[in-house]
């Protein structure tokens, strides 16, 4: 037994007695009390062996990640970008980053692409437009198109309410602070803030013309601009809030008409007049404009005409009629077909009012009648207001000078028709 190594079992079989040396991992010490293994040290952490302990080691891990972000944030790092989404916060500027937020709303791929294609033809041109009263007053915010760019200044589009007190029918006085706000130049010293100048504006179409000047004015596109919306047409209309955000508002235009407007079928988004009306191939086709019903459409051709004759003139010239008009082909079905069967009448226009003492009044023209040619013309009246502001064109550039209109009136009660020679005040 001499050199081997004896055991506690051995030694009970040889009837021995053993004593057991001191261990130091078991309190080896003199006077030191031997400690179970599940207890801890006076150097050693809290053993995890409990979930309570679990989330308490957690929190404290979250608590010195955050004190991390926070001190990394604002260095310039890709790193002082990136953080956990629990973790964000509104001390953090990177937690108000779209590319940050934890949850980002998704579209399908078709989906994505057909509204990319629709915003890209009208996003550089528009703008966010305010208005506010000397006293500080907030009048309106709305939205603005750039119709005009140079290295300094800039023209925008924009709706007359901005200048226009819609409570007492009259323009402010004194007249309001604008101010335009352009995407593209948050960069700039004034964060993309210019001071608004009126140029010009016009209470018939309701629009507006805003010029801005800058020393280091952006460079600024233009929309692109497609022909005259299609009644039951599906588009987008597309503003700008006050945070330059796009607001989108998907409608389809109606089979209805009021002088020279088109109306939407769904509501005014929040900052929308003077927002862009967009169709399915992404062409421009009017402005959004204020209405007691429907959002309002103004043509993206009659805007066209309107902007090239006060460009070229400082003033618009379009023939007074003295009269509000309807196009029969918008008419009831039932009524459509009353007059196509009854009287002949397929095209023109019915007259809806006739102002009094005007020049229509004077020549017979009543409420009721219907006009199936005016100087040749039978159309839909957004059309028809083209062809009034061409014929305003060609008088101030002196290459037509038209005196007087020839129609062709239908008197329904009396079952008569007659030429009526209408003359042309501008």
């Amino acid at each position: 037994m001499t050199g081997g190594r004896l055991t506690r079992s051995r030694a009970r079989e040889l009837g021995l007695k053993l004593e057991i040396a001191a261990s130091p991992e078991l309190g080896g010490r003199k006077g030191q009390k031997r400690r179970h293994p599940t207890e801890k040290g006076p150097n050693e952490l809290e053993p995890l062996t409990n979930k309570r302990n679990l989330e308490k080691q957690n929190e404290e891990l979250k608590q010195k990640q955050k004190s991390a972000a926070a001190g990394a944030v604002g260095d310039g790092s890709v790193a002082s970008t990136i953080t956990d989404p629990q973790l964000e916060s509104s001390s953090n500027p990177a937690s108000n980053l779209p590319t940050l937020r934890r949850k980002l709303k998704c579209r399908s791929n078709a989906q994505a692409l057909s509204v990319e294609k629709k915003l890209l033809a009208g996003a550089p041109g528009l703008v966010h437009v305010s208005s506010t009263s000397p006293d500080g007053k907030e009048i309106l915010r709305c939205s603005g198109i750039v119709i005009h760019w140079e290295k300094e200044k800039a023209w925008i589009l924009t709706s007359y309410l901005v200048v226009f007190c819609t409570r007492n029918d009259r323009l402010c006085d004194p007249m309001p602070k604008l101010a335009v706000h352009v995407p593209n130049a948050v960069h700039l010293p004034n964060s993309g803030i210019f001071e608004g100048d009126m140029l010009f504006f016009n209470e018939h179409y309701q629009l507006a013309v805003l010029k801005i000047e800058g020393e280091t004015m952006v460079e600024m596109e233009y929309p692109r601009y497609g022909d005259s919306p299609c009644y039951g047409g599906k588009v987008l209309a597309v503003a700008r809030d006050e945070k330059l955000s796009f607001k989108l508002c998907r409608g389809t235009i109606t089979w209805l008409e009021e002088d020279h407007f088109l109306y939407l079928n769904c509501k005014l988004c929040p900052c929308g007049i003077g927002g862009l009306v967009i169709n399915d191939a992404g062409d421009v086709i009017g402005m959004l404009c204020d209405d007691d019903r429907d959002p309002a459409i103004l043509c993206s051709t009659t805007i066209r005409k309107c902007v090239e004759m006060w460009t070229k003139f400082g003033h618009i010239a379009r023939p007074v009629l003295g009269m509000c008009l309807r196009t029969v082909y918008l008419v009831d079905i039932s009524h459509h077909d009353r007059l196509r069967y009854k009287f002949g009448i397929n095209n023109g226009f019915i007259v809806e009012e006739v102002i009094i003492d005007s020049a229509a009044e004077k020549r017979g023209i009543r409420r009721g009648n219907v006009i199936t040619s005016f100087d040749g013309m039978s159309c839909c009246l957004p059309e028809f207001e083209d062809f009034l502001l061409s014929v305003g064109m060609a008088s101030l550039n002196g290459m037509k000078q038209v005196n007087d209109f020839k129609l062709e009136v239908h008197d329904l009660l009396r079952k008569a028709k007659r030429t009526i020679i209408l003359p042309i005040q501008l």
